[in-house]
């Protein structure tokens, strides 16, 4: 009798199914085991349980397809990765999963293969909390990586760039609207290592003719509003995904801070809908590629919003939730609001869905499709 194990691990949910003569005994995942939701890692309580029926004679593991395409384009091996794309279309375009600045030499071929000319940079580390902690890993992702970018770019004579700046790079600017011309001071090594790759992209264009635009984005939220792609993160920081878990869920919400000098006592945050945002990149790209230039621009609605009425939306549109409140978090200035009228006057770009509701309505229907299973 053959003992076939079929596996699959380190990309969502990991599994493990057991055949045995040609009938499937067992099977099982490591969520069931750990407690833990999608849980990745293949446990070893699961591989016990499995060895209760034999050790297998052949082991089949499922390669996540992305992680393989990737491994296919090392290999050079385009017939294969030409198979694959053809054979399996992808909504949202070919993905291909490097690791900068390690593996940056995987991108001499992809840059080949698909003709880039143009180049929109968001990877990076993104969290003010974590950035107050650990500011090595957010100057090593978000700064070297991107010069590393840079220099491959220059390489292949690719000049227009746009890239993901912040509102952190501003810091503290006190009660008023957020101009770009305002002198920057960041409070957190994320602001700060933001900041440094605006300085950067200033100097490429003088040195080397590099055309860049960098978006100080203020809250980025909400989903597509057809529910096709939405925020989805093994680790969420931020409040609108961590809100509609905790009320849909039926937990107790954690909100740092209500003891700001605002009017409610809690933060002032500006959020932008992600449909608007895309807008802007393409309006950006086109600029970039006709003007030399070295501009940073805000990307907000300019309409703030606190995170007391924040969460009044999100029960709006879910129900209760219970709300536990914790001290100010380091790093997180008490008001940030966008001016956007470099942005509308330069770029033509208005922002059209970014109202609060709109913003946290897309959210939610993106969540329903995602977790029906844990909606209360």
């Amino acid at each position: 009798m053959s003992t076939l194990w079929g596996i699959s691990a380190l990309s969502h949910d990991a599994a493990l199914a057991v055949i045995k003569d040609r009938q499937l005994v067992f099977a099982s995942h490591s969520e069931r085991y750990s407690r833990v939701k999608n849980d990745k890692n293949l446990h070893w309580h699961l591989i016990r349980d499995a060895l209760n029926y034999g050790s297998p004679e052949k082991i089949f593991y499922y390669e996540k397809p992305f992680l393989k395409l990737t491994r296919n384009i090392y290999a050079r091996q385009w017939d294969v990765v030409d198979r694959n794309l053809k054979d399996k279309p992808v909504t949202f375009g070919p993905s291909f999963d490097i690791d900068l600045p390690t593996n940056i030499q995987a991108l001499d071929e992809i840059i080949k293969r698909y003709n880039i000319d143009s180049c929109i940079h968001f990877a990076g580390s993104a969290s003010v909390a974590e950035s107050v902690e650990h500011p090595a890993l957010y100057y090593k992702n978000n700064v070297i990586s991107t010069i590393a970018l840079l220099d491959k770019l220059l390489e292949h004579d690719i000049k227009t760039f746009v890239y993901s700046s912040s509102a952190a790079t501003y810091g503290d600017p006190g009660i008023k609207m957020c101009k770009e011309d305002d002198v920057p001071k960041p409070i957190s090594a994320y602001g700060g290592s933001k900041l440094m790759m605006e300085m950067i992209c200033r100097d490429y264009m003088t040195a080397y003719g590099l055309s860049s635009i960098g978006f100080r984005y203020f809250n980025a939220a909400g989903a597509d509003p057809e529910a096709e792609i939405g925020e989805l993160r093994d680790k969420e920081t931020h409040i609108i995904p961590l809100a509609i878990t905790a009320a849909r869920q039926g937990k107790t919400f954690k909100m740092f801070g209500n003891k700001y000098n605002t009017e409610d006592g809690t933060c002032v945050r500006d959020y932008v809908h992600v449909m608007d945002l895309a807008d802007a990149h393409v309006k950006a790209l086109k600029y970039a590629s006709e003007n030399l230039v070295a501009e940073v621009f805000n990307l907000g609605s300019g309409a703030p919003a606190s995170n007391k009425q924040l969460l009044d939306t999100v029960q709006r549109h879910t129900g209760k939730m219970n709300i536990e409140f914790h001290d100010n978090r380091a790093g997180d200035p008490p008001y940030l609001v966008a001016d956007i009228s470099k942005a509308k006057e330069t770029l033509k770009w208005t922002p059209t869905q970014s109202s609060i509701d709109n913003v946290v309505s897309t959210a939610v229907q993106w969540y329903n499709k995602v977790h029906k299973k844990d909606i209360q």
